[in-house]
């Protein structure tokens, strides 16, 4: 029997579906014969979606338009694209949509259909080119290094080149075992597990009426009475989703953070900067090989100031920490300078892993601590519906929002009580977890192959969160600095590196990257290595 290379995707998600697709277009561009087994390990009955676009409520938008939305950044139209050939099909699940515009803003559960059909073609098309793909509905649970021991107890035999040959001829092998008790041999393995589960700040995992993960929010948020106050921890975008949901069951919330910075408005899309020469600028600043914030911060400025406006004016409301509904208010009437702001910042994300690489880790830190928030809020705006939906239950006092909240407990009788810093404490029936997403690995739950995968060294952690990687090919650090030879990581776990890791494009990017090194990893040789399962 002619043995074959193994990649073993962690993850049937976004990233996941992005790397096998990426891998199609990877493959059909090459003369060269490649022929694999790619095995998918996803616990969820639907591969594609993920957790972050399963089948929800409608009222889930995602916070990117139609135009700016696909597992292909070289094709940024594919998912309007798509919408527009499955209309009738989505209709039939009651998905509203303006099928037509490029600025319509789709349910999330709309992009977890599209992923789902791009999995299932990138797994068609892979099997067109001779990569054998095979889905695994189960966790995983442990992955180790292969090692000659190992070998001699059972791996070797199987057709895999070993010991030092294996040094010499490829990427070292891997075992994989599920939470089902099966065990697999691989030659490569991609971790495509998207973010960790949102950090229970304040320990009240498994206090009556907590709701630890908000997502999908109409199964999470069933239980909640509409007679219930509720608190939702939180006030970035997951925060607005969960608040608008819930208020669409007739309960009141409030949104709590520490910052009580909300996500800003987004302008009219913009598939680029009006000034190309901006993005050039970012590479440019960052071949420097050491850069400030400062520089960061000029390069801005000068280039909002071409156009009228500068980076004070257009992050004053955040500067000067406007209320939250005044806020959505001024920008709703008049985005004015937040408008080209966004644009600048979009037209930099080619440069933004760059960057982020020539800070010194001093400049990092003083981001990270200072200005991160009020980025993310720039950076990843909601949809104009969604902030008119904010202002009017603002103003008719069904939503309300509050800053520097220190502590939330659990009352012995039932219920929570918040303290804010203004020394005020207020009652709630239930709390919604929506701090949003998290990179640091000691927050991974104990048990998890996250936190196994750090506890044995398998990967390092990054001081800004996330895992070491090589940059220009995603690989896995080992804690000496060295590259894990078969070991890439794509989404948002990588953001420690390439910093902002969360949007589809990155994705997308990093997802190109790393199916090309993955190929090319095994010499698009199609007798070397094989599968062993147990």
């Amino acid at each position: 029997m002619t043995s074959r290379p193994v990649i073993a995707v962690i993850g049937g998600g976004a990233a996941g579906t992005a790397f096998l697709a990426a891998c199609a277009r990877e493959l059909s561009a090459d003369s060269r014969e490649f022929a694999a087994d790619i095995h998918v390990f996803d616990p969820t009955d639907r591969f594609g979606p993920g957790v972050a676009y399963a089948r929800d409520t409608h009222a889930a938008l995602l916070n990117r338009p139609l135009s700016a939305m696909s597992v292909d950044y070289n094709d940024p139209g594919q998912f309007r694209r798509w919408l527009n050939r499955s209309a009738e099909q989505l209709r039939s699940t009651a998905i509203p949509l303006d099928w037509k515009a490029a600025s319509a803003f789709a349910p999330r559960a709309a992009f977890g259909h599209y992923l789902e059909g791009v999995f299932a073609g990138a797994c068609d098309d892979l099997e067109h080119l001779g990569a054998r793909v095979t889905t695994v509905r189960s966790s995983v649970t442990e992955i180790a290094e292969v090692t000659e021991a190992t070998e001699a107890a059972g791996v070797a035999g199987t057709g895999r080149a070993t010991g030092t040959d294996r040094a010499a001829e490829g990427p070292a092998a891997y075992t994989i075992t599920t939470a089902d008790g099966m065990t697999f041999t691989a030659d490569s393995v991609i971790l495509a597990v998207g973010t960790l589960p949102p950090v229970d700040v304040f320990g009240l995992a498994g206090a009556p009426g907590f709701i630890a993960q908000p997502y999908p929010l109409a199964p999470s948020l069933a239980c909640v009475d509409p007679a219930d106050r509720v608190l939702v921890l939180g006030t970035g975008l997951t925060a607005v989703d969960s608040a608008l949901v819930l208020t669409e069951q007739g309960v009141g919330v409030t949104l709590a953070s520490r910052s009580g910075f909300v996500p800003d408005v987004r302008s009219s899309p913009v598939s680029r900067w009006d000034d190309p020469e901006h993005s050039f600028g970012g590479l440019e600043l960052a071949s420097r090989g050491v850069v400030t914030l400062r520089d960061i911060y000029a390069l801005i400025d000068s280039s909002l100031r071409d156009h009228g406006t500068s980076l004070r004016d257009a992050v004053r409301p955040y500067a000067e920490r406007w209320p939250a509904a005044e806020l959505l208010r001024s920008r709703l009437a008049d985005p004015g300078p937040a408008a080209l702001l966004q644009r600048c910042v979009t037209a930099l994300t080619p440069a933004y892993s760059a960057l982020w690489r020539a800070l010194p880790p001093g400049e990092q830190r003083a981001f990270l601590r200072r200005h991160h928030r009020a980025f993310a809020c720039l950076r990843n705006p909601m949809p104009p519906v969604n902030a008119r939906k904010l202002v009017a239950l603002a103003e008719a006092g069904d939503a309300g929002f509050r800053r520097g909240v220190t502590a939330v407990r659990s009352e012995p009788g039932g219920g929570f009580t918040a303290a804010y810093a203004d020394g005020s404490t207020e009652r709630y029936d239930r709390v919604v977890n929506a701090v949003g997403r998290t990179n640091d690995l000691t927050a991974a739950p104990e048990g998890s192959l996250l936190r196994d995968l750090a506890r044995r060294s398998l990967v390092a952690a990054h001081p800004a969160g996330g895992i070491q990687v090589e940059p220009e090919s995603n690989r896995a650090l080992r804690p000496d600095g060295t590259p894990r030879p078969g070991f890439h990581v794509v989404g948002d776990l990588a953001s420690g590196v390439h910093f902002h890791s969360s949007s589809m494009e990155y994705v997308a990017r990093q997802a190109a990257r790393v199916a090309r090194y993955s190929v090319d990893e095994h010499d698009r040789e199609p007798d070397r290595y094989a599968l062993q399962a147990v």
